[in-house]
C-alpha cells in the first residue's frame, strides 16, 4: 500500500544529471538522484587549492603523474559523481564515456576543508572516495591553521590517519614519492594569532 498524500521528490538519472552539469556555469556533485551545488568557497580557500597545485606540480614527474583541479568531475560511485578539489592520476586517465570529463580512477585526493564542508569531507565524502580501487591516500588540508591531515590505504584495505601541524611539518605522500611542506600550501594565508 502506498503512501496516500505524500508527494515524490524529484530524482535525476545519471544522464541527466551529466547533461546539465556539462552545460551550467557552476558545477554540482551529484548523489543518488539529487543534484547539489557546490558552495562559494572563501579566499583562503581560493589560495590553499593554487598552492597545493603548484607544490604537486614541483615536486612530481608529469610524465607519469597529472595533476587536476577542481573543474573535472570524478566518479565514485554508479550514482556519484564529486568535484576534488585536487587530484593525483598516475599512468593512463580511465573515463566514464566519450566525452572524457569525468575521470575514475584518482590515486591521491587533497580537499581544502571550510566550515561548511568539513564534516562532509571527513565523513560522506570520504566514504565515496574508498569505493574507488585506485585511491590510496586521501589528504585533508585545514584552513584556519597549518595542518594537514593524511588517510594512507594499507595493504588490509584500512585506512590509518597521520595529522602535520605548523608551518614548519613536511607531509609525506608516500604513494607520489615526494613531500609537500606546509610553508608551501600556506603561503600568502595569515592565521589569527
Amino acid at each position: 500500500m502506498g503512501f496516500m498524500g505524500v508527494a515524490p521528490i524529484p530524482r535525476f538519472t545519471v544522464e541527466e544529471y551529466l547533461e546539465l552539469d556539462r552545460k551550467a556555469e557552476l558545477p554540482s556533485e551529484f548523489h543518488d538522484g539529487e543534484i547539489c551545488p557546490i558552495e562559494s568557497s572563501t579566499v583562503e580557500h581560493a589560495q590553499i587549492v593554487p598552492n597545493v597545485t603548484k607544490a604537486l606540480l614541483s615536486s612530481l614527474d608529469t610524465g607519469q603523474c597529472k595533476v587536476l583541479a577542481s573543474s573535472v568531475r570524478v566518479r565514485v560511485s554508479r550514482t556519484n559523481y564529486v568535484y576534488p578539489d585536487v587530484f593525483v592520476v598516475c599512468g593512463k586517465f580511465e573515463f566514464t564515456d566519450e566525452k572524457v570529463d569525468t575521470v575514475t580512477n584518482p590515486k591521491v585526493v587533497i580537499e581544502v576543508l571550510s566550515p561548511t564542508t568539513a564534516n562532509y569531507d571527513y565523513g560522506g565524502k570520504f566514504a565515496f572516495y574508498r569505493r574507488l580501487p585506485s585511491l590510496v591516500e586521501y589528504l585533508l588540508v585545514e584552513q584556519g591553521e597549518p595542518k594537514v591531515e593524511v588517510f594512507r590505504k594499507q595493504p588490509d584495505d584500512s585506512w590509518v590517519l597521520k595529522t602535520y601541524d605548523g608551518m614548519g611539518a613536511i607531509v609525506p605522500v608516500t604513494s607520489l614519492e615526494i613531500e609537500l611542506p606546509l610553508a608551501d600550501i600556506y603561503k600568502g594565508i595569515a592565521f589569527d594569532a
